[in-house]
């Protein structure tokens, strides 16, 4: 058996099942090497929904590996590596979400302010953007103009996808602050998106009667 864990250390991982197996047969540091090259920049993408310091989403991202590996003995490896992979990134996004909360919780994140109800308005569905004209980087940076609080619960919610009665229970309100502060958000994001839709479209006029 040394032979074996001492053979896994040696050789250099090619896939993420063997990497993996690796770290749970002899805790090889190559094949933690392998999983956090492989993953670093899923897990850096889902921390920072949350985070707005670059520098601050790093180091929960280097947490979020530690606990990984730690806890990577309760992880069910399934038998297609396509499947494994896409089972092992959600289970991985997840640890990174309970860690970006803990890690604004200890930065006194206060989601318990009383708010006042949704009025009629609020509950009315809202395009909060539309994909196919927005960047990736333009959707964070519209999130990052959130509160904390708001892009928490709307990350949960519509990305992760909680319910509300898990969010009131990890975030520790109740359900009805979570429903506000969610519509709160969609109708900031919805703000945020046509005034930037504006000054895309205020650009193109200005760039086209240059031209003429």
């Amino acid at each position: 058996m040394k032979a074996l864990y001492n053979k896994l250390n040696r050789k250099k991982p090619t896939s993420l099942r063997e990497a993996l197996e690796g770290c749970l047969l002899s805790d090889s540091e190559r094949g933690k090497e392998y999983v956090y090259k492989k993953l670093y920049g899923y897990v850096m993408a889902v921390t920072l929904r949350y985070l707005r310091n670059e520098y601050e989403a790093e180091e929960v991202v280097n947490e979020c590996f530690i606990k990984a590996f730690e806890k990577l003995g309760t992880f069910v490896q399934h038998e297609e590596d396509a499947v494994l992979e896409k089972t092992f990134r959600s289970w991985l996004a997840r640890i990174a979400v309970n860690s970006c909360i803990d890690f604004l919780r200890k930065k006194n994140l206060d989601a318990s302010t009383p708010v006042d109800e949704l009025t009629g308005s609020d509950l009315q569905k809202h395009v909060v953007y539309n994909a196919q004209e927005l960047e990736q980087n333009d959707i964070l940076a519209l999130l990052e103009k959130l509160s904390d609080v708001q892009r928490t619960i709307f990350n949960l919610y519509e990305i992760e996808g909680y319910t509300h009665e898990e969010i009131s229970e990890r975030l520790r309100i109740p359900e009805s602050t979570s429903r506000t502060y969610l519509m709160r958000a969609k109708r900031r994001l919805r703000e945020l998106y046509e005034n930037l839709f504006y000054q895309e479209k205020g650009k193109t006029m200005v760039v086209k009667i240059k031209n003429k």
